[in-house]
């Protein structure tokens, strides 16, 4: 109980949550924490990369709110389909039921919690910064040496790298012990998952803090749930993810079935929400093999090996939904 009621006076110290990257991921991240009533500053390298950043929050935000107005004439619409006359009080009973958690108002009152910055410096308040940018493992440190310029000398340092080695992050700032991953899963929003992994320098208290702060949070659907890690390549989900995609790939390579089928049979017949080669596009191409290239330089394990196929389309710059074509096309 003693544990319990630490970590709440330690989460009730985060205010301010910085996130380096405007990206995909970044700007998710920044909604989820935005959305849970946190200060954000949300950092990237230009003004054009910030404002498709913003306009992705805006994205997000819309869905969620649309998604809360829909779902009580969407049920009473259900329910008549049935063969069932409901009465105006019936009506009204399901309405208040399924009342809109969000409305209009939710969207600007997010976004205005969101500082948008080209600047390091602008950072300097923050109790936590999450980077999120590109899985390259020099393009992470040189973000965390610009922070060290700038953050608190207890502020938390977290990467939201999905492969890098934590420990060999860590050693690119002054206190490594400040140092640790939060691997969140695309998209935050609705995927709860957030794998926490401490290097071995990472100081145990600031893992404990993360956790607390993580398990306070919730996304679109439900509370997020941290998981520790232990710091290895991969760590829990991509050690299993990345075989599975790398074989569907050599499948669609050898023309052994269509992407299309090759989605479909592993969720019709594994029960997979999503086939690999969706979530590959979803991920991004260049991630994915990024990924897979990584895992197999550290463990020479012939199950990681990246496809040729996925290479060049990465060569092609067919890098999934964010380019608007990868395994498929997108409007």
């Amino acid at each position: 109980m003693e544990e319990t009621q630490d970590r709440e006076m330690v989460v009730l110290n985060i205010k301010t949550v910085g996130v380096v990257g405007a990206g995909t991921m970044g700007s998710a991240i920044a909604e989820v924490m935005a959305l849970n009533g946190y200060s954000v500053v949300l950092k990237d390298i230009s003004d054009q990369l910030l404002e498709r950043g913003k306009r992705n929050i805006e994205r997000i935000l819309t869905h969620l709110v649309e998604y809360h107005e829909r779902r009580a004439p969407e049920e009473i619409k259900r329910i008549e389909s049935l063969g069932i006359k409901l009465t105006e009080e019936q009506i009204e009973t399901v309405r208040n039921a399924l009342r809109p958690a969000y409305d209009r108002s939710t969207i600007s009152q997010t976004i205005e919690r969101i500082r948008f910055t080209t600047a390091y410096s602008d950072m300097d308040g923050c109790d936590v910064v999450i980077e999120a940018a590109f899985e390259k493992p020099e393009v992470k440190k040189e973000i965390f040496r610009e922070l060290d310029k700038h953050l608190g000398d207890e502020a938390i340092r977290a990467t939201n790298t999905s492969s890098i080695p934590i420990t060999s992050l860590a050693s690119s700032i002054k206190n490594p012990g400040l140092l640790l991953g939060t691997h969140f899963f695309n998209p935050p929003y609705t995927l709860p998952l957030v794998e926490v992994i401490p290097g071995l320098q990472t100081e145990e208290r600031v893992v404990n803090e993360i956790i607390s702060f993580l398990k306070n949070l919730r996304n679109h659907r439900r509370q997020m749930l941290p998981i520790r890690v232990k710091d290895s390549p991969g760590f829990v989900v991509n050690r299993m993810i990345v075989p599975a995609q790398n074989e569907a790939c050599f499948i669609l390579q050898e023309g052994l079935a269509t992407a299309k089928d090759i989605d479909e049979a592993m969720k019709a017949g594994a029960g997979w929400p999503m086939g690999p080669l969706e979530l590959a596009d979803m991920v991004g191409l260049d991630i994915a093999y990024d990924v897979a290239a990584m895992l197999y330089n550290e463990f020479g394990d012939p199950k990681y090996r990246p496809p040729t196929l996925l290479k060049r389309m990465v060569e092609a710059g067919y890098l999934g939904r964010k380019t608007g074509r990868g395994f498929y096309e997108y409007g």
